[in-house]
């Protein structure tokens, strides 16, 4: 069905004044309807994404004024997963108090508590440890492999699973004796 129509239209995209077959064109082309299409594209993302920003500073900002947190606010502000901050509430690593199924609470000075904790024991038994493991009373990792006939990935796995520390000493890596005694021959 063709149209004898003849418009004199304004391109909403190139603003050149062309001739319209039909009511409802708004462009001039094929190109500049595909132009505009992708600006006002590219606007509304734009948009989203400084709407997403603003929420998210704004709540930042709420949440830091608040002495008992939410366990979403909790995750917001230490950037993790809800999941992992109840782990920590399970775990009774961090204090929290559930006033039913649905509204568990923190306090701040619960959350800045445990890392203090967390960062002044972890920091100086770490230190500790290290300073304890010395050529003498520890075997390189090639040693291990070849007493316990073990692969260096196996042993690496085994040693981060268990949480054994482990002192680069030159080019070797040093493992206590004990600790690898204690996992291989048990």
């Amino acid at each position: 069905m063709s149209s004898n129509l003849s418009i004199k239209k304004i391109c909403e995209f190139c603003q050149k004044e062309f001739i319209a077959k039909t009511i409802k064109t708004r462009y001039c082309s094929h190109n500049c309807n595909r132009k505009h299409y992708k600006l006002v594209k590219k606007k509304g993302e734009i948009e989203t994404i400084e709407k997403a920003t603003k929420l998210n500073i704004t709540s930042i900002e709420e949440v830091n004024k608040k002495d008992f947190l939410t366990v979403n606010e909790t995750a917001l502000i230490l950037n993790m997963s809800k999941r992992t901050v109840y782990r920590l509430i399970q775990n009774k690593e961090l204090n929290a108090y559930n006033f039913s199924e649905r509204k568990t609470l923190i306090r701040r000075k619960d959350i800045d508590y445990y890392f203090e904790l967390n960062m002044n024991s972890s920091n100086l038994n770490k230190e500790k440890i290290k300073q304890n493991i010395t050529p003498e009373n520890a075997y390189n990792i090639n040693e291990i492999i070849e007493k316990y006939h073990i692969s260096s990935s196996a042993l690496y796995n085994i040693l981060n699973r268990l949480n054994i520390e482990k002192k680069n000493y030159g080019k070797h890596v040093l493992v206590k004796k004990e600790d690898i005694d204690q996992i291989f021959i048990s």
